[in-house]
């Protein structure tokens, strides 16, 4: 989906009738932890590869959820994707869209990262 689609779903969304407050949660942290699982791995793997600064990217996201500005880790997870050609799943923009599941989403996609950003170790091969 291209920053011009989004737009225009998100816009689309909006118009729509507002759905009342979604009382149970679970399934809305269960569907944000799955979406998150499916994109922040291979993303992460995809900037490092185009020699992004991952250390400023990951400090970066953490200020942003740090300090609750949980549309703007969302919107900056978009433009990283867009930066390095990377497709996100429709499932993410269609949380997005919802105003009660982007901090749930936020919190799926900064836990992700941080683990992925502790625990994988770079490994250059030399030929």
């Amino acid at each position: 989906m291209t920053t011009n689609e989004f737009v225009e779903f998100l816009l689309h969304m909006k118009r729509e009738e507002k759905k009342p407050k979604t009382k149970d949660k679970d399934p809305i942290v269960e569907m944000a932890q799955l979406v998150s699982g499916s994109f922040v791995f291979p993303l992460y793997g995809t900037l490092w590869q185009y020699h992004f600064g991952m250390d400023a990217i990951t400090n970066h996201l953490e200020s942003l959820h740090d300090s609750e500005n949980h549309y703007g880790l969302v919107y900056f997870i978009i433009i990283l994707a867009d930066a390095a050609g990377y497709t996100l799943p429709r499932s993410f923009y269609e949380m997005t869209a919802i105003d009660e599941h982007v901090p749930i989403l936020s919190s799926a996609i900064i836990e992700d990262w941080l683990d992925y950003d502790a625990t994988s170790e770079v490994v250059e091969i030399e030929y």
